[in-house]
């Protein structure tokens, strides 16, 4: 009956278990689906675990789960189907755009435990801010890395909300109000008979040039947050454009049982009126990451023992010696005998018919060391804000 009216309302039959499900730690798979035009569609992979090591990615349709179709289920028995004890596996088809067969997975779930906030300080002195959900700890993440970026004089923040599901309204309000100027309206919910505005809290904090990026992953809060910066041109929106979820679920706990309902009763609005329900936000500017092609040639570098070989033999720091070769003087023959290694390695990945980009395979590298900042100094989209901060400190910030 719930699934007749949207895909988001539904019937929760232990309602101390779902809160347990959503404090962040549970045995499954590590990505979040939702139901888009009726058929069960992976809305984020979460990095890391054991849904996105294995190759899904977000907008993956799942036709069958153990060999049985997903059509009938509604989304909390899928949910409950895919979500079981570390150390099992669980069999699922998916269904991929441009692939012209099914894709059958069989994968070990596994403790699913996703931090809320990264930061780095990357670059010629970018912040960088990484928000995987938006919990009841998010907005003090926050503001202890912008606090930081302060002390590090940085000149600009990229705000990383590629594949984050979403989570707390009160969350997302709280950290649209460290860019915003405070009172400025940063989303409204509108229901059958009332509308309700959330606006900038707190005072007016430093003015850093800012870039925030987005994917298809993004949804829910994401999109509140990303929206209200884009609409009031606190900064630039950039990647590809958002899954489009703008609805707003309660849960009621039913009387005298231990069950509960989780109903829809409003929507989302962005600041400037617009419904992104179905639609998500349009980026300001759009940022490809890897193309297709290259996705799945990442996808078979993951443990590649010529890979590990390259690392073990060069060291953890070896894209950081990779970098000041190709701008050693032509005359260093230590760097260019380190730079006629590295393309051997590109040719035998070649011959493996593992055709890459430069830096495709840089970010392959990127993921096998230890140093994290590697993997976002390789991100092509990360690049590619970097290089739009500069633009942003040369002609000024949007406001």
């Amino acid at each position: 009956m719930l699934r007749e009216l949207d895909p988001y309302s539904q019937f929760i039959p232990d309602y101390l278990d779902f809160q347990t499900q959503n404090q962040g730690k549970y045995g499954g798979l590590g990505m979040l689906i939702g139901v888009r035009e009726d058929m069960l569609t992976v809305v984020t992979p979460f990095k890391n675990n054991p849904a996105a090591l294995a190759g899904v990615q977000n907008g993956d349709i799942i036709s069958h789960i153990e060999g049985e179709s997903t059509a009938p289920l509604s989304l909390s028995d899928a949910v409950d189907q895919l979500r079981g004890e570390p150390g099992t596996s669980v069999s699922i088809t998916i269904v991929r755009e441009d692939e012209s067969r099914p894709i059958e997975l069989t994968i070990t779930r596994d403790v699913i435990r996703v931090p809320s906030v990264e930061h780095d300080i990357i670059g010629d002195k970018i912040g960088y801010i990484r928000i995987n959900q938006f919990l009841q700890t998010t907005a003090n993440d926050v503001d202890d890395a912008l606090a930081e970026f302060k002390a590090q004089s940085t000149r600009g923040v990229i705000l990383d909300l590629r594949s984050n599901p979403g989570g707390l309204l009160s969350s997302a309000v709280n950290i649209a109000s460290d860019f915003l100027t405070p009172g400025q309206l940063v989303v409204y919910s509108k229901g059958l008979e009332s509308r309700e505005d959330f606006r900038a809290e707190g005072i007016k904090r430093e003015n850093f040039p800012l870039i925030v990026l987005v994917n298809g992953g993004s949804a829910s809060a994401s999109e509140i947050v990303a929206g209200a910066v884009k609409d009031h041109r606190r900064g630039l929106v950039m990647g590809d454009k958002t899954f489009g979820k703008a609805s707003v679920q309660r849960v009621f706990q039913l009387r005298n049982s231990k069950a509960a309902v989780k109903l829809t009763v409003a929507r989302y609005y962005t600041p400037n009126d617009v419904d992104i329900d179905n639609v998500g936000i349009i980026p300001d500017i759009e940022s490809a990451s890897f193309s297709r092609s290259e996705i799945q040639m990442q996808s078979k570098l993951r443990n590649h023992e010529k890979l590990k070989t390259f690392v073990e033999e060069n060291g953890d720091d070896v894209l950081e010696k990779l970098a000041a070769a190709e701008h050693a003087a032509r005359d260093d023959l230590k760097a260019e005998k380190f730079l006629r290694s590295y393309q051997r390695l590109s040719d035998a990945l070649t011959e493996e018919q593992i055709v890459l980009s430069d830096l495709g395979v840089k970010y392959a590298l990127a993921l096998i060391t230890e140093t994290s900042r590697d993997e976002l100094m390789h991100d092509p989209q990360i690049v590619a804000a970097m290089n739009q901060l500069k633009v942003l400190e040369l002609f000024g910030n949007l406001n």
